[in-house]
């Protein structure tokens, strides 16, 4: 199960994408001399609960426009209307802004593997990691029409380090899932491997900042802060529903790594 273990083949239809670059930019926390930050599949895929939600709210507005508004008990009719509009909104705004849990960090310096999940610290050995693709169990139901992959990382109960999970099963720790097409599954899982055992071709660029969207002041500076902010204002919704899992990296609410992490990885990095 770890990673040296299995060399997944792939073919790759253009040249450029054998660094699997796509997989950095698409997944990647940010990369540091000596460790990179992954992200785990509650960051990367929230978006489709987003767009059920906002398919959600536009039925509801048809439902309400030709229906509801013929009711008579207008009381009834409002608190109906505005409840539907409340619970689809909060399916579609609620569960992108929710809390962002930390990156998984494959720290190759130390030659460990560091996850907070749960409120259990894990402090994997490199050579311990356990990782695995497999049938995604919430598909099943589908009945063969249609099959999901999950890319799991498995945490043994003996590497948590802040609580006893003597006689616990391994808790799977989803990575990545997709229920349309597993060649993204097999690639984070190729990215990984290469990361780990340092094979090329792999893209990884030093990170100077959190990899999350910003105002650019570069742009501002060549372009004038005023057209910049005219620019930029109007292109917030529209990245919103172009890109709903790069602008849910923008909320508030995000999960600490524990201080021994910063210790053991010897600076301070919370970046998600």
């Amino acid at each position: 199960m770890q990673p040296d273990n299995k060399k997944i083949p792939i073919k790759y239809i253009k040249k450029e994408a054998e660094d699997m670059g796509e997989f950095f930019e698409g997944a990647s926390a940010g990369g540091h001399e000596g460790y990179l930050d992954m992200r785990v599949n509650s960051v990367i895929n929230r978006d489709g609960f987003f767009y059920m939600g906002l398919v959600c709210l536009f039925i509801w507005w048809a439902f309400d426009s030709f229906a509801l508004s013929h009711m008579q008990n207008e009381l009834f009719r409002q608190i109906l209307t505005y409840g539907g509009y409340g619970l689809f909104f909060a399916l579609s705004f609620g569960t992108l802004f929710r809390p962002l849990a930390t990156p998984v960090r494959f720290h190759k310096k130390n030659q460990e593997v560091y996850v907070w999940h749960k409120k259990v610290l894990y402090r994997i050995p490199w050579d311990e990691c356990e990782m695995s693709i497999c049938v995604a169990k919430q598909n099943e139901g589908y009945r063969g029409l249609q099959d999901g992959y999950q890319f799991n990382l498995w945490l043994n109960p003996k590497h948590a380090v802040n609580k006893d999970l003597t006689g616990q099963s391994h808790e799977p720790l989803n990575m990545m899932h997709n229920m349309n097409h597993h060649t993204v599954v097999y690639g984070y899982w190729e990215y990984v491997r290469r990361y780990m055992t340092g094979e090329e071709p792999l893209y990884i660029e030093m990170s100077e900042k959190s990899r999350t969207p910003r105002f650019s002041k570069k742009v501002a500076t060549e372009k004038g802060y005023i057209k910049a902010i005219l620019i930029f204002v109007p292109a917030i919704p529209i990245m919103l529903l172009v890109k709903p899992n790069s602008m849910a990296l923008l909320t508030p609410f995000k999960a600490k790594w524990p201080k021994e992490v910063h210790e053991w990885t010897g600076e301070r990095c919370d970046w998600h």
